[in-house]
């Protein structure tokens, strides 16, 4: 089989949701070469990306873009074992497009390895499931799923998420809510659950070989040797990998979740714990929306939203500030703090109900 000849294998899901973990073991694979988080799609807005593939001098903006990318303070060129002449040399023999742009870093890794595919997890491209699966129609897509509150308690140790547990869990929410029918519909695309894969990871293993068409290979469940090939040094939160599985860390909120803030995970996530067979509690009396609930916002109003989860009321972030029942007063959404706009949006709130009394 020549090198990088299979289709391609995108890892997604809500971070400290074993997606490292996940990489690691597909890397153990002899088929497959995984690196660390290209940050590709969050960090790259897709207009520069079209742009770059539009440049006269192709591909000097797209190795551009390349090499601005960064992961945990470190540059993703260097951590993909390439720099910016090799980008130019490899694109250069390539028809200008966003998916060549990624593949520049991620084809020559496998290659390097000797390997038939690449496989690429950033967590947050679990926001990008519609754009990758039209660039790699033949994509193999894997969400890794975890119970919402061993998430919400993880995610603290990221610098760059909460170190309350509320906005963590409404990242996970919002997260997988928001891809939920894309994967539900899309015959290349299977969701599998963290704590399966810790109960049972042969059986889970041979699940997801099955899915993306390659043979179950027993180095995969002996995969601590490769979590540096998929993680920067940087990221201290994913050492644990490389200790292998360990039981103990499924389940930790039955202990150090305190009982308000579990029922307002609870809540906030409760379809989602329904629909992949986690425990829950009861359903919301009422949903409540607001455009948008931020980090920061939620961290403040905390002691509000177990209040109102305490007489069965969630909240859950709108789509748009006409269907919210609250704006959230924060800076970037100021412009709707704009008279003419608040008296806009009032007028439209106001049509609408007189429309649904008609």
């Amino acid at each position: 089989m020549q090198p990088c000849s299979k289709p391609p294998i995108f890892i997604v899901g809500a971070p400290r949701s074993g997606t490292t973990m996940l990489a690691a073991m597909l890397a153990s694979h002899p088929e497959i070469a995984a690196g660390p988080e290209t940050q590709f799609f969050s960090k790259l807005p897709g207009a520069a990306l079209e742009k770059a593939c539009e440049d006269a001098n192709w591909p000097s903006d797209a190795v551009r873009l390349l090499l601005s990318l960064t992961l945990a303070d470190q540059n993703v060129s260097t951590l993909f074992n390439t720099d910016e002449a090799q980008l130019t040399e490899h694109l250069a023999a390539q028809n200008p497009s966003i998916s060549a742009i990624l593949e520049a870093l991620t084809v020559p890794f496998a290659k390097a390895q000797d390997k038939a595919r690449w496989a690429e997890k950033t967590p947050n491209h679990i926001q990008h499931l519609e754009t990758i699966r039209q660039l790699w129609p033949e994509a193999k897509i894997i969400r890794i799923i975890r119970d919402s509150r061993d998430v919400g308690l993880s995610t603290r140790k990221i610098p760059t998420f909460s170190d309350h547990i509320l906005p963590n869990i409404y990242v996970w929410r919002d997260w997988n809510a928001g891809a939920e029918a894309f994967l539900e519909a899309d015959a290349g695309s299977m969701t599998v659950r963290y704590e399966d894969i810790v109960d049972d990871a042969e059986g889970q293993l041979l699940r997801i070989c099955d899915h993306i068409g390659e043979d179950f290979d027993p180095a995969m469940t002996r995969f601590e040797s490769a979590a540096q090939s998929v993680s920067s040094t940087n990221e201290s939160w994913k050492g644990q990998v490389a200790e292998g599985m360990t039981a103990s860390r499924k389940y930790a909120w039955k202990s150090d979740l305190p009982a308000d803030l579990r029922q307002v995970c609870d809540m906030v996530c409760h379809e989602l714990l329904v629909r992949h067979g986690y425990e829950h509690g009861p359903e919301p009396v009422e949903t409540r929306t607001a455009y948008r609930l931020s980090r920061d916002y939620i961290e403040k109003q905390e002691s509000v939203l177990i209040r109102d989860a305490a007489n069965g009321v969630r909240w859950l972030t709108a789509d748009s500030p006409q269907t919210a029942a609250r704006i959230v007063d924060h800076p970037q959404y100021s412009r709707f703090r704009d008279p003419a706009l608040l008296g806009r949006l009032f007028m439209g709130r106001a049509k609408s109900w007189f429309e649904r009394l008609a």
